[in-house]
C-alpha cells in the first residue's frame, strides 16, 4: 500500500463520519483514545470467543431488510481500530503516513528484540 492508499482510506472514513453525524460535536483527545482502546478490547473479546475466525455467521444480529449482516470477529474489530485511528488522525492533525515512515525507519535501527525483550 502506498501513502496515497492510506490517504484515500482516511478521506473515505472522514466523509462517512461527517455524513453519519460524528463531526457534529467536538471530541476530546481523551475521549478519542478511550474509544480507540474500547475497539482494542473488543478485538480481545472476539478472540476469546471465536479465535481469529470470521464470526459473522455465528452472530445473532443479521440486520434487517436490505442491510448486510454486521461483521463480527477479530478481523472486523481490527478494521474498527483502523477506522477509528484514521478518524483520530484527521481530528488531531496527525499525518499517519509520515509518522509510520519515521517510526519504521527508527525501528529498523534497533537491536534484535530491542536488546533482549521477551515480547
Amino acid at each position: 500500500m502506498d501513502n496515497s492508499d492510506l490517504a484515500k482510506m482516511q478521506s473515505r472514513v472522514v466523509s462517512l463520519n461527517y455524513d453519519k453525524g460524528w463531526y457534529d460535536k467536538e471530541v476530546s483527545f481523551g475521549e478519542a483514545m478511550a474509544l480507540l482502546h474500547s475497539e482494542v478490547s473488543e478485538a480481545l473479546e472476539a478472540y476469546r470467543h471465536w479465535g481469529t475466525d470470521d464470526a459473522t455467521s455465528k452472530a445473532l444480529d443479521f440486520g434487517a431488510g436490505d442491510r448486510i449482516p454486521k461483521p463480527e470477529g477479530v478481523g472486523s474489530e481490527f478494521a474498527d481500530i483502523l477506522i477509528r485511528l484514521l478518524d483520530d488522525c484527521e481530528r488531531f492533525g496527525i499525518d499517519l503516513n509520515a509518522e509510520f515512515e519515521r517510526k519504521f525507519a527508527y525501528n529498523a535501527t534497533r537491536e534484535y528484540r530491542h536488546g533482549g525483550k521477551r515480547l
